[in-house]
């Protein structure tokens, strides 16, 4: 296992003397970090019960298990197959978050499953790393995508534990001219063992950040060996069924603020149009759901919250135009209830959110023009027929008008989608077998 292990000394002197520097910011600002966590406790209280975590001085689960950070809800996603794999093979797994709804997504994914613990990730200060390291003892730690603390990877490296990236996801945005703070820390690139990622383009790039070519594997993008919750294809169902006068259905995917003023008077026009149409529309923050709802109603568009029909969403459905979707972990109930989905972060320059999941569910993806963060997969199903990025909001109104009056043509996007996304599968086993590389055979005394 040692060869795979990065020395410090992978890293440039002047890398590590900034490292010594954001330390020293760092920890003049700790003393904010309490009153920020209650400021944010307001409304996610899980912040300030989870406090002990942010110092590493929380709950311990398991020891010698595999560490995964997956931030977020989507990383948390995406982390998913991989766990079932770990799992699969006897490895007890770490789980740890920086936002609460990557938190509540592992623990409804993984409910059942006493062999994988979940905490907030530490603070990315060198010492609370290091009280994380000698509580939680890891024997490796998988990264999700594209996160990179310098304090995580540099102490984790210090105590000799193997690290991985999975399902690397480098955009050509992140890596800039090349000069300046932040080509030094994306050197800290150089601390993986081995970095798995999506395609050959993402390869491309670590290798020009200086990463051994032998340490960089493309395994294709692990989102689609997601397990579709079987529940989540009933409610779907049940939603369709329920939806009175529901003829045609249309999705707004993970919608950012800074688009919404665009989709707002959109939706408002589209419905006028079409007595048959319904949207159904999650906003991207949880901060955003009630709000998106008031500013519907405040047109006069009759507004439903889907946290008012129940857990199985069984519970009548009110007249109503627009389902606003509050709810997380949820997304895969609501894909297969619509003819179109539109993907937000596309209609502003944030470069477009996940469109894996509804393509595998078989629907048909349409986005503004922003779509370099998902490009790996865009471009591929924009030539298979599954998807479309229009120029601006004007103009996707107007393909949404004509896809939703032409069924044949959704059919046919439809097909399109399950055909293109039913060899993209695999990329877990391939990431798995590398990380079985760097640890070996099971840790004695793990058990499933």
């Amino acid at each position: 296992m040692k060869k795979n292990i990065i020395n410090l000394n992978a890293l440039p002197l002047v890398t590590r003397i900034l490292y010594l520097f954001e330390q020293a910011i760092a920890h003049l600002l700790l003393p904010f970090v309490p009153l920020l966590m209650l400021i944010r406790s307001r409304k996610e209280p899980v912040h300030f019960r989870k406090l002990l975590d942010r110092f590493a001085l929380g709950a311990v689960g398991h020891r010698c298990a595999v560490w995964i950070y997956a931030a977020s809800l989507g990383e948390t996603r995406a982390a998913s197959p991989l766990i079932r794999q770990l799992r699969a093979e006897g490895f007890n797994v770490l789980l740890t978050h920086q936002s609460p709804s990557g938190l509540a997504e592992g623990a409804r994914l993984f409910a059942n499953d006493s062999g994988v613990s979940q905490a907030f990730v530490p603070l990315d200060l060198f010492w609370a790393v290091r009280i994380f390291l000698r509580r939680f003892q890891p024997i490796a730690l998988i990264v999700m995508e594209i996160e990179i603390w310098p304090a995580m990877l540099i102490e984790t490296t210090r105590k000799g534990i193997p690290i991985a990236m999975a399902n690397g996801n480098l955009l050509e945005q992140s890596i800039g001219n090349g000069r300046g703070l932040r080509s030094h820390l994306l050197k800290l690139y150089l601390l993986f063992s081995h970095i798995c990622t999506r395609t050959q383009n993402y390869y491309d790039r670590y290798i020009r950040l200086g990463v051994d070519p032998s340490r960089v594997s493309v395994v294709g993008e692990m989102k689609y060996d997601q397990l579709i919750d079987p529940a989540h294809l009933r409610m779907a169902k049940t939603l369709r069924t329920n939806f009175v006068g529901g003829e045609r259905f249309l999705m707004i995917a993970s919608s950012v603020e800074a688009e919404e003023s665009l989709l707002l008077p959109m939706v408002e026009r589209l419905i006028a149009q079409d007595s048959g149409l319904r949207v159904l529309w999650a906003p991207r923050s949880p901060q955003r759901f009630q709000r998106v709802a008031d500013e519907l109603r405040s047109k006069g568009i009759a507004v439903t919250l889907r946290s008012s029909l129940g857990r199985a969403m069984d519970a009548p459905m009110p007249q109503t135009r627009v389902l606003v979707v509050d709810s997380t972990g949820e997304m895969n109930a609501f894909y297969p209830a619509a003819d179109l989905v539109f993907v937000g972060a596309s209609l502003v320059d944030h470069g477009g959110h996940n469109i894996i999941e509804p393509l595998v569910l078989g629907r048909p993806v349409v986005m503004g023009p922003s779509t370099y963060g998902v490009d790996f997969a865009a471009e591929p199903a924009g030539q298979a027929g599954a998807f479309e990025s229009l120029l601006d909001a004007s103009a996707l109104e107007e393909r949404i008008v004509e896809l939703m009056a032409d069924q044949v043509s959704l059919a046919q996007m439809s097909a399109a989608s399950v055909a293109f996304a039913a060899d993209k599968t695999g990329a877990a086993k391939k990431t798995l077998l590398v990380i079985h590389s760097l640890f070996g055979p099971i840790a004695e005394g793990q058990s499933k």
